[in-house]
């Protein structure tokens, strides 16, 4: 593990793998007054110097009431001339050996095949709407938008509290502490911005530096979400904006259905399930609470885990323990039906619709 006095020298070699300014890119792990090296697994030269390193955020997720315990894995940074001697696979497996214990799901962004050799896969479900100049002329023709403005978010008094309770507020939220929460909010280089109605705040939006790009809007009002949409139109003057949002989001996905010029639907990140129960009882929960999902059971060893599922009109129960006969998946094939759209070409036999699970990160949330 990294001391904290190599502190300066992860951010060094992160700026120098990446050619990246990871003070500013990611302030809630490496700001000047933030210490993050306890993170940070490390290879060190014999002349004492930082080769390689690979970072764990610790991210506990709350899914309809279940804690998972979940990680970032990001800031995999090697010196160019310590490539190729394996630095970034000892530390990935030290890291992933470590939280098999501890963790539910480590999640990253990065390279499908890289990962893939880690245990990681690349699914999840993201929307990604578009809304253009037309669609809020014609489709919001009829909404008054009279009102609504657009401010900082952090310099609006009461505006820490605010955010931290609307993120608390969801069915599916990753634990924010309310001190960094600034910090939190310019991850990726992302702006803040404070919804008013007549000076009152009512929501925000998570912008980028372009302005034509919402990463996360949050409402206290269902109904607002139209105001918003027409207003944030005007005032950011762009020809089109993209609205990502996740598929468990009933009120946005709708008022933006209504309206969007067109949608797609992506994958949000790669996950690596180390308690498929744990996963599977939360996220069709989830499902069961939103979109809805059809009754039924499913019985599997998944990475020689055994997990009996069953939804009824009481909700869902899993258990850890397989019918006999259930279908035997590895880690690959079992990740591959539970967090991708292929679940449906898989000839396993899972009730139709469950599959695949919706998680979701938000932008701010990644590292």
């Amino acid at each position: 593990m990294a001391t904290p006095n190599e502190r300066e020298e992860c951010i060094d070699l992160a700026n120098y793998a990446f050619r990246l300014d990871f003070e500013t890119l990611m302030p809630k792990a490496y700001d000047k007054n933030v210490d993050s090296s306890a993170m940070h697994k490390v290879a060190v030269n014999e002349k004492g110097r930082l080769c390689a390193q690979v970072a764990v955020f610790p991210e506990p997720l709350t899914v309809c009431d279940y804690t998972l315990r979940t990680g970032y894995l990001g800031t995999v940074s090697v010196h160019p001339r310590a490539r190729g001697e394996g630095h970034m696979k000892v530390l990935m497996n030290m890291w992933l050996e470590e939280l098999r214990n501890s963790y539910d799901m480590v999640v990253l962004y990065g390279q499908r095949q890289r990962y893939e050799y880690f245990g990681f896969t690349l699914g999840g479900v993201k929307f990604k709407y578009f809304v253009g100049e037309a669609n809020v002329r014609h489709g919001l023709r009829h909404v008054n938008d009279t009102g609504i403005s657009f401010s900082p978010l952090f310099e609006i008094e009461g505006a820490e509290s605010f955010a931290h309770n609307m993120n608390t507020s969801r069915l599916a939220y990753i634990e924010r502490n309310l001190q960094p929460l600034p910090l939190i909010f310019n991850t990726l280089h992302q702006n803040a911005l404070g919804v008013l109605d007549k000076d009152k705040l009512i929501g925000y939006l998570i912008v980028n530096e372009a302005g034509d790009e919402i990463s996360e809007f949050a409402m206290e009002n269902a109904d607002d979400i139209a105001r918003t949409v027409k207003a944030y139109r005007g005032y950011s003057r762009a020809e089109r904006i993209t609205i990502y949002t996740p598929e468990y989001d009933i009120s946005l996905n709708t008022a933006l259905g209504s309206i969007a010029d067109d949608y797609v639907i992506e994958t949000s990140d790669m996950y690596h399930i180390l308690d498929f129960a744990n996963v599977l009882k939360a996220y069709l929960t989830l499902k069961f609470k939103t979109t809805g999902i059809v009754q039924g059971e499913f019985s599997a060893v998944m990475d020689g885990q055994p997990v009996t599922a069953r939804v009824d009109a009481g909700g869902v129960t899993v258990e850890r323990s397989a019918k006999p006969g259930a279908v035997v998946l590895n880690k690959q094939q079992a990740q591959e039906l539970l967090l991708t759209q292929h679940s449906r070409y898989m000839a396993v036999p899972a009730p139709v619709g469950w599959f695949p699970l919706p998680v979701f990160w938000y932008k701010i949330d990644k590292f």
